[in-house]
């Protein structure tokens, strides 16, 4: 019989190498794989890092898979993936999850990935530098998302299913209908799925609640000195002790 497996999830880190490096070694002391969030940064266009944090995990023997989030360049992603949907290793020990894949570990632990959110600052970005219009969920990959075999034991966004608490809608009109819809995409595939957790990244901040269906989401706060706020160790294990 496999081992069970143990996950850190990671919020934004916006390729910010250290923060990563800082959880690379906690990942390590725990034996576990990195799940990271979106917002990876690491292959932003001025600020290309990959072979430096690919360096980092191969030295403490820790993998790390990821989404994408708004803030990520999705043409370079996309043409690092190819046409697979399944994860694609862009890096030693770096595996890009592109949306709607779906990812099974030795342990039996069934993951499905859907990286994307709408940008709140996109006025104030540059398209093809700093922004890209992919960023936003398409019909499509909600439909690959939401059509993956179960079961999901957890299911993995960039975005929320609702505003984190104490958050309401703030931006411009056009920017709201968009966030709402993507909060609903997201919504949709706890709904459908019912993943024992949700992990998600994109509005900076720490929480935990339950969803109607009895799903645990969690926010995760973004690279930051404390690794606490952004970081979440997680077992099929551990969810079994909590279930008894």
């Amino acid at each position: 019989m496999s081992t069970v497996k143990t996950y850190l999830f990671l919020g934004d880190t916006h390729g910010n190498l250290d923060f990563v490096e800082n959880a690379a070694h906690l990942a390590h002391q725990h034996g576990a794989e990195i799940i990271q969030t979106g917002d990876f940064g690491f292959l932003w266009p001025a600020n290309d890092q990959i072979d430096e944090l690919s360096d980092v995990l191969v030295d403490l023997g820790v993998t790390l898979r990821f989404v994408d989030g708004n803030h990520d360049d999705h043409p370079r992603l996309r043409r690092l993936s190819g046409s697979s949907r399944n994860g694609r290793e862009i890096a030693p020990h770096v595996i890009y999850q592109p949306r709607g894949s779906v990812h099974e570990d030795e342990d039996g632990t069934r993951f499905l990935f859907l990286g994307g959110a709408p940008s709140i600052d996109r006025a104030f970005r540059v398209e093809g530098q700093s922004w890209w219009p992919e960023e936003t969920i398409t019909d499509d990959e909600h439909a690959i998302a939401r059509s993956a075999k179960g079961p999901i034991h957890l299911l993995v966004t960039h975005d929320a299913p609702d505003y984190p608490p104490t958050f309401s809608a703030k931006g411009s009109p056009a920017y709201q209908r968009a966030q709402v819809r993507s909060m609903k995409i997201v919504d949709d595939l706890i709904r459908h799925h019912r993943p024992s957790l949700h992990a998600h990244g994109h509005w900076h901040v720490r929480y935990n609640r339950r969803h109607h269906v009895g799903t645990i989401v969690v926010g995760l706060d973004r690279d930051k000195l404390d690794l606490d706020d952004a970081t979440l160790l997680w077992s099929r294990e551990q969810k079994k002790t909590e279930d008894a």
